[in-house]
């Protein structure tokens, strides 16, 4: 059997664009377990926010004026991006 030395190169270029290809992917599902993960952090921070507000919406009345206008400002901010 001879040997074949473009049947030999077209298999080392399968094999390194195989390579690149397994990269690629390993690179897309290490970036989306991070997205996933810095999702769930970001709905913990979010839950604790909303317990915090719900905490201080009871001592509201004992603010100045001015801290209620902003603490509600702040309230209608918070639910526009969440």
């Amino acid at each position: 059997m001879a040997f074949d030395l473009p049947k030999a190169i077209e298999m080392l270029s399968e094999a390194v664009k195989s390579g690149f290809r397994f990269a690629e992917t390993a690179k897309n599902r290490q970036s989306e377990t991070e997205i996933i993960k810095e999702k769930k952090k970001l709905k913990k921070a979010t839950d604790i926010a909303e317990k915090i507000i719900l905490l201080t919406y009871k001592y509201l009345d004992t603010f100045s004026e001015n801290d209620q206008e902003n603490f509600i400002d702040l309230i209608n901010d918070f639910k526009k991006y969440n």
